[in-house]
């Protein structure tokens, strides 16, 4: 259901498109979507020795704390405090609906506002969190089969495909797909800042409430900022080409008996025009 609607709040984003030809405007956002994670997936294939060097780093990081989760998740709960509750009652919802509701938020005032930084920040969040807490992230909890921490079963207690999800974090997952795309769209620090310390505060609080390990989160922390900076830089690197392309080519071409004008149009423009009347 949360899907359902994110979606409808991403499809706002095409106005006035979507009020010209709602059809259209559908298909773009599907065909968007379906670009976007075919790319999120070959993105590995892609690598330079660099991301693989970052790609191992993480790894390794999330491998030592796996090694440590119940030290760690029974120094958590026997010093768990009601304040410690509250905090994550607080925040948790950062990882979920609200999560959601703050990206539709800023969409929804880019539109109003016709700020297109706004817009498209509040766009790529939905998308992001779609395609990495939506998709992604339950395709691996299905797979791992990890029970929670609080089932008593242990740390190394995989049993894939029934129904045990606690590998990777879901709320962490979407906290630090739609911190990383608030932050990717921001100047300075202060944004990415208070992002980036919401999100952490919810994969915190997951632990705190002994419903996931902390190389759960971690992991899910990762997956949501490579999801959310992916979404960015390919929609950044759509529109430098879609502003590098002019808005009419011509050609003298030969024809017969003499030679003819052949002009050309990119699509977007005319879809552009069109939407704008």
């Amino acid at each position: 259901m949360k899907l359902r609607f994110a979606f409808a709040f991403a499809l706002l984003a095409a106005q006035p498109l979507f009020a010209a030809n709602p059809g259209k405007a559908v298909v773009d956002e599907v065909k968007r979507y379906g670009s976007d994670a075919v790319a999120i997936v070959r993105a590995p294939l892609q690598w330079d020795e660099a991301m693989w060097r970052k790609v191992a780093i993480i790894t390794a990081a999330d491998a030592a704390v796996f090694a440590a989760d119940e030290s760690i998740a029974d120094f958590v709960q026997r010093n768990r405090s009601h304040a410690g509750d509250q905090f994550a009652k607080a925040i948790t919802p950062f990882g979920g609906g609200r999560a959601l509701q703050v990206s539709g938020a800023t969409l929804l005032l880019g539109l109003a506002t016709h700020n297109p930084r706004l817009r498209d920040t509040g766009r790529d969040a939905i998308e992001a969190s779609i395609l990495a807490s939506g998709l992604i992230t339950p395709a691996i909890k299905r797979v791992a089969g990890r029970s929670r921490p609080l089932e008593n079963e242990g740390a190394f207690a995989f049993d894939p495909f029934t129904g045990n999800e606690s590998f990777p974090s879901g709320h962490a997952t979407n906290a630090f797909a739609v911190a990383s795309v608030f932050a990717a769209h921001s100047d300075g620090w202060v944004v990415p800042a208070v992002a980036y310390t919401l999100a952490t505060g919810v994969a915190a609080s997951r632990v705190n409430d002994n419903v996931h390990f902390t190389s759960d989160v971690i992991a899910g922390a990762a997956i949501g900022t490579a999801v959310g900076r992916s979404v960015v830089a390919r929609h950044r690197r759509a529109a430098t080409r879609s502003e590098n392309t002019p808005a009419v080519a011509w050609a003298i071409v030969p024809a017969r008996g003499g030679v003819a004008f052949e002009v050309w149009i990119p699509a977007s423009r005319i879809a552009h025009a069109f939407a704008r009347r």
